[in-house]
């Protein structure tokens, strides 16, 4: 028996064993199946998974419903990986049902991801959630999210990424993503890369599924906010960040499917209310004098759609970053490097590149310890953009709101 949460959450965190997900699905039958008593939605993709998550919650919260969450990795706690209406899992709860499970978990020899989407169902179904949006971990078809039967998905889109796992090619990867799709079920896609549409549409006709594709917004304007007109919808955006235009028009596009078809009852101010919401570390303004941005762009499409967000800035930038070994981070520095100065660093995980390797063949500042890179960028008396892994965000950002400047 753990004696108190901190003991658990360590416990679960070291489980870094991956079995296959068919082991998975059979511990998830054992148990009953649980997650099928869930009205769910799934979302998937490259880049924009956790925006659009939380664009799906916030309406749906807006509109009245009670709202399970799953997402990663977590920001700032374990625990915020599991919620109900954006407020994070029961410390309370998370500790008794790891004591309640512990058993199974080691007989069955559960990875930290297997044992919290288990604990989020459990959750979710105990609080009587009207419906959870679940954001795949990795991939899609084998991620450990794939044992729900959701009302309904988006896939944002197809990049290369995680190359040495999900393939080496935009179709082997699309068919990765495209494995969540599931009989008769809505499937809302901006992607625009043919190859990987191609796909998509060959699994959803196997499947009698329906895919759609987001329309372009009109009349976009960028002052200190975005806006938009979508579907006879006036959308405003709390961000600067231009690529929260196409995974907020993916949460709209979904639920006006939802209303359609009667699953859902979600009103258009409720829609245009939900989305006035922001998603920690996706072009966080984490300080306004002096301008600190924290944008967990980990991947190069990630960082190509943040340096055009980045042109809404008019103001001088330095840029601190790091990155995992399996990432192409050559390309995400050049990119980079032409917003501005940049400062390579390092944080605590295993996966990580070090500070030297990310800086070869570049101009970059080499600062290995994170917390002296961030000051030196405070202190150049330019904007702060702070981004790459999201490990390294999640750092960086319980750093900077613990600093009393901030």
């Amino acid at each position: 028996m753990l004696d108190n949460l901190q003991q658990a959450l360590d416990w679960v965190m070291s489980r870094r064993k991956v079995h296959s997900f068919e082991q998975f699905q059979q511990f998830m039958e054992m148990m009953g199946n649980p997650q099928h008593k869930l009205k769910c939605l799934h979302v998937a993709g490259t880049n924009g998974k956790g925006s659009t998550t939380n664009y799906l919650r916030s309406i749906l919260q807006t509109a009245g419903y009670k709202v399970g969450s799953f997402t990663s990795p977590h920001l700032v706690t374990h625990l915020d990986r599991i919620r109900i209406n954006n407020e994070n899992i029961n410390g309370e709860y998370f500790l008794q049902t790891v004591n309640k499970y512990y058993d199974l978990f080691c007989q069955y020899e559960l990875s930290m991801f297997e044992i919290d989407m288990f604990i989020s169902v459990c959750y979710f179904l105990d609080n009587n959630v009207d419906i959870a949006v679940y954001e795949v971990g990795m991939g899609g078809r084998l991620d450990n999210t794939n044992v729900i039967t959701p009302i309904g998905e988006v896939i944002t889109n197809i990049e290369m990424d995680h190359m040495n796992i999900l393939g080496d090619s935009i179709e082997k990867i699309a068919y990765e993503k495209a494995g969540i799709i599931k009989k008769g079920v809505d499937v809302v896609t901006f992607e625009e890369k043919q190859q990987a549409i191609d796909v998509f549409r060959k699994k959803c006709e196997q499947e009698n599924a329906n895919l759609v594709f987001v329309d372009k917004p009109e009349n976009i304007t960028i002052t200190d906010h975005i806006s938009f007109d979508y579907h006879n919808k006036k959308i405003d955006l709390p961000t600067l960040a231009s690529y929260q235009i196409l995974n907020s028009t993916a949460a709209i596009t979904l639920i006006e499917i939802l209303n359609q078809k009667g699953l859902i009852k979600v009103n258009d101010n409720q829609i245009v209310s939900g989305l006035k919401t922001t998603w920690a570390g996706r072009f966080e303004v984490i300080s306004s004098d002096p301008l600190i941005i924290l944008d967990g762009a980990h991947n190069v499409n990630g960082i190509e759609a943040l340096c055009k967000s980045l042109n809404n800035i008019n103001k001088k930038l330095i840029i601190v970053f790091s990155a995992l070994k399996d990432k192409e981070y050559q390309k995400m520095l050049n990119m980079l490097l032409s917003k501005g100065e940049v400062i390579v660093t390092e944080f605590e995980n295993h996966r990580m590149q070090t500070a030297q390797k990310l800086a070869q063949g570049t101009n970059c500042v080499v600062i290995e310890d994170y917390k002296q890179a961030i000051e030196k960028a405070i202190n150049s008396g330019k904007a702060v953009v702070i981004t790459g892994s999201l490990y390294f965000i999640s750092d960086a950002r319980e750093y900077l709101l613990n600093r009393k400047l901030v």
